[in-house]
């Protein structure tokens, strides 16, 4: 029950312990309702380290903590507070189980109750531990205080936890061989996403992920001119689709920069970009979606960022595919096409850039780009024969994202250059030094299935 009825001050009172603790209390409380009723879940682990030296040889060491428990204890070790004694991992396993889930625990507060004991290890909530303070307004002498330490030990599953709060932060399994590891999906109650690797892990890798499906719809965008980007109507879920990860990508970029985020805000900024996405899926919706758990933030954010990315993969699939073209040798350019679709009910397009102008590059682009296979181009070269025919396409289809100061060509598919590219799978460009600069991409349109 809690207790927020404040002491009454009042001329004539007789100071006694019972006061200062009932105010103590009170003051107690009061912070607790209050981060109850106006924060994120507020208990679990800022930082968490354990001693890896020590598992590997079978004890199980907390080296460093901080945070809050579930009543509201505030934890920070070992700069205030104490480290608990080591276990034993082979007492915790005699029974032959295979996984044991382990707690930081400390014994419940007793109102009206002892909560202090004179030593370390009894079932009181604190011991005292006396030492000697300077006044801090005066030069005089020290004075002993008696402090109250925190009594913490390491419980395991299955062992007697009644009477006691509990932090669970470990998860260790006990391999063939007979030596122990950290299970690393296991997230304590975390209230900062930097404490934790795997948390860490999962926004960075989304981010990362992001940013390679917005540069895949940025390259699907038409250039109007040269600051601005043109969609066409078929072109219309790509624009959203780009729009809603442009849209959360800085928040989440934040989160990963910022020195504390609580693990539910991003969650829900993650469940937001979930959301949105589903929009685009025929499978998924929004009622699919994990919850937030505080207590199994493992299995909650394994699983929504597992269907993220299966989202982020199946939206808005493209009807073309972009192979840049990268220096083989001198003056020859060459892609891998590395996979049968590519080759099926397809048509090649050939984009040239280069610091020609554009009406001489259309022109004799033509008559001086030999195109054919990796393997095959150089034969080309040396007995100058044609490679595949390329026709300059004026107005490229509207399928095709079209670049400023790129010109389109069709490339010929067919006779026994196109059937060596076949063969070979892949796609290879002699450009001689008449085209200074070139870049190029080979655009292969598969045809539409709507």
């Amino acid at each position: 029950m809690r207790q927020l009825q404040p002491v009454v001050w009042s001329k004539g009172v007789f100071l006694s312990p019972q006061h200062l603790q009932a105010q103590d209390r009170f003051f107690g409380e009061t912070l607790r309702f209050l981060i109850e009723a106006l924060s994120n879940p507020y208990w679990g682990f800022i930082e968490l380290q354990l001693d890896g030296t020590s598992l590997g040889e079978g004890l199980l060491a907390i080296s460093q903590a901080s945070g809050v428990f579930p009543d509201g204890l505030l934890l920070d070790m070992p700069s205030s507070d104490t480290q608990p004694r080591a276990r034993s991992l082979d007492e915790c396993f005699q029974d032959g189980r295979k996984t044991c889930v382990f707690y930081l625990a400390i014994p419940q507060d007793r109102p009206g109750g002892m909560n202090v004991g004179t030593q370390r290890g009894v079932s009181t909530r604190f011991y005292a531990d006396l030492q000697m303070l300077r006044d801090e307004n005066s030069t005089g002498t020290e004075k002993p205080v008696s402090l109250a330490r925190k009594n913490l030990q390491i419980l395991a599953d299955g062992e007697n936890q009644e009477g006691s709060v509990l932090l669970p932060f470990a998860q260790i399994e006990r391999t063939e061989a007979g030596s122990y590891r950290l299970d690393t999906k296991f997230v304590p109650p975390m209230l900062n996403v930097r404490g934790n690797e795997l948390l860490n892990g999962i926004l960075r890798g989304l981010i990362e992920v992001m940013v390679a499906r917005c540069s895949q719809l940025v390259g699907t965008r038409r250039q109007r001119n040269q600051s601005l980007a043109d969609f066409s109507a078929s072109d219309i879920a790509n624009f959203w689709l780009l729009y809603t990860l442009n849209t959360h990508l800085p928040v989440l970029r934040h989160f990963l920069e910022a020195d504390h985020v609580h693990p539910e805000n991003l969650f829900v900024q993650m469940l937001s970009l979930a959301g949105a996405l589903t929009t685009f899926s025929r499978k998924i919706e929004p009622r699919d979606l994990s919850k937030y758990e505080h207590d199994r933030l493992g299995p909650c954010f394994i699983a929504l960022d597992a269907l993220i990315s299966e989202l982020l993969e199946t939206v808005v699939p493209g009807n073309f595919v972009a192979l840049p073209l990268k220096p083989l040798r001198d003056s020859i350019y060459a892609a891998a096409i590395d996979q049968d679709k590519y080759f099926e009910n397809s048509r090649f397009y050939l984009a040239v850039s280069s610091d020609m102008r554009d009406a001489d590059l259309i022109s004799r682009a033509p008559s001086l780009i030999k195109t054919c296979s990796a393997t095959h181009i150089e034969q080309l070269i040396r007995q100058a024969l044609p490679g595949l025919k390329l026709t300059h396409v004026p107005v490229p289809p509207r399928a095709i994202p079209v670049k400023m100061r790129y010109q389109y060509f069709s490339v010929e598919r067919s006779g026994g250059v196109w059937e060596a590219v076949q063969r070979a799978r892949n796609f290879a460009a002699y450009v001689p030094g008449e085209i200074p600069n070139p870049e190029m991409e080979l655009i292969i349109l598969f045809a539409s299935t709507d």
